[in-house]
C-alpha cells in the first residue's frame, strides 16, 4: 500500500520511499502549495510539508522552484493571474468594477496573498498588464499624472480590505462581534452607539454577506469620490482656460 504524505497540523512526518525519484514538475509544486495556502493560509506551510503533499524530498522542491520564498512567489503570481484583466472598452469605473468585485473571491480564497499583494503587488509579473490597462483607463479619463495614483488607492484599498477578512477569520469576527454586542455603552452613548448595534448584530450573524457589503461600499464610495475629484479638476481647467 502506497504510503501517503502526512498534513499539516497532523504530526504526521510521512518521506518519500528510499529510491524512489519523484518526477515532479514546477507547475505540480505550485500547485500543490496553492492547495496548502487555500485550506492553511500562505505563512500556515512549510518546505518540508509541502514536500509531505507530494511525497518528495524538501531539497526536490528547491531544485524545481527554489527555497520558501520562490514558492511564495509563484502562488501569488499564479492567484493573480486567475483575477480578471477585464476589456479596455469599459468605462473607467466599470472597469474597476469588472476587476475588483470578482478578485475579492478569488484571491480570499487563498488567505494570506492578499497582504502579501498589497506589499508586493507592481513587481508581481501577472498584476502588470492589469496594471498597464487600469492606469492607461485613468489617463484617458482625464486623470493624467494623478492616474498611477488613483490606480494604487483602489488596488490598495481593494486588496487591504481581503487582507483584513483573512485576519478576521483568523480571529473569529463574530465572537468579537458578539462580545461589542454585550458591552455596557460608554458614558454618555448617543445616537453612534446605538446605531453600531444592529451593525454588529448582522455581522454576527452573517459575516460573510457583512464582509461583501463593506468591501462593495468601500468600492463605490472611491469610485465616486475619484470622479468628484476628476469633475473638480475639470471644473477647475475651465475656470483657469
Amino acid at each position: 500500500m502506497a504510503t501517503h504524505p502526512g498534513r499539516p497540523g497532523t504530526g504526521k512526518e510521512a518521506r518519500p520511499r528510499r529510491g524512489t525519484k519523484p518526477k515532479l514538475t514546477p507547475a505540480q509544486v505550485v500547485y500543490a502549495a496553492l492547495e496548502l495556502t487555500r485550506e492553511h493560509g500562505l505563512d500556515g506551510w512549510t518546505v518540508r510539508q509541502l514536500a509531505q503533499e507530494l511525497d518528495t524530498w524538501p531539497n526536490t522542491i528547491a531544485h524545481h522552484v527554489g527555497d520558501r520564498e520562490a514558492v511564495v512567489h509563484a502562488v501569488v503570481e499564479r492567484v493573480v493571474a486567475m483575477m480578471p484583466n477585464p476589456p479596455a472598452d469599459l468605462g473607467w469605473q466599470d472597469w474597476f468594477r469588472a476587476l475588483l468585485y470578482p478578485s475579492r473571491g478569488i484571491i480570499g480564497r487563498y488567505p494570506g496573498v492578499a497582504r502579501r499583494l498589497a506589499r508586493d503587488g507592481a513587481t508581481v509579473p501577472a498584476a502588470l498588464p492589469v496594471m498597464d490597462r487600469g492606469i492607461g483607463l485613468l489617463t484617458a479619463a482625464g486623470f493624467g499624472e494623478r492616474a498611477p495614483r488613483a490606480y494604487a488607492v483602489l488596488l490598495n484599498t481593494a486588496v487591504l480590505l481581503v487582507a483584513l477578512d483573512d485576519d478576521r477569520r483568523l480571529l473569529g469576527l463574530g465572537d468579537a462581534a458578539a462580545v461589542l454586542m454585550a458591552m455596557a455603552p460608554p458614558p454618555h452613548a448617543g445616537i453612534g452607539w446605538a446605531t453600531m448595534q444592529p451593525w454588529l448584530q448582522q455581522w454576527s450573524e452573517d459575516p460573510d454577506t457583512s464582509r461583501e457589503t463593506l468591501f462593495r461600499y468601500t468600492v463605490e464610495t472611491l469610485l465616486a469620490g475619484l470622479e468628484a475629484d476628476l469633475a473638480g479638476s475639470r471644473a477647475s481647467g475651465s475656470a483657469d482656460g
